[in-house]
């Protein structure tokens, strides 16, 4: 947080930076699960 602050953003911005960043991952470690458990439907 503290880079995005340094960088002109104010802490709302840089928490709102945050969460984007947790929600981008979060939805990459589901969609990469999801893929798997129907992979394994199809072999099973």
């Amino acid at each position: 947080m503290a880079k995005r602050v340094a960088e002109g953003h104010s802490k709302l911005e840089a928490i709102r930076c945050l969460k984007r960043y947790i929600a981008r991952e979060v939805f990459t470690l589901i969609s990469q699960r999801q893929k798997e458990i129907n992979q394994a439907r199809i072999t099973a």
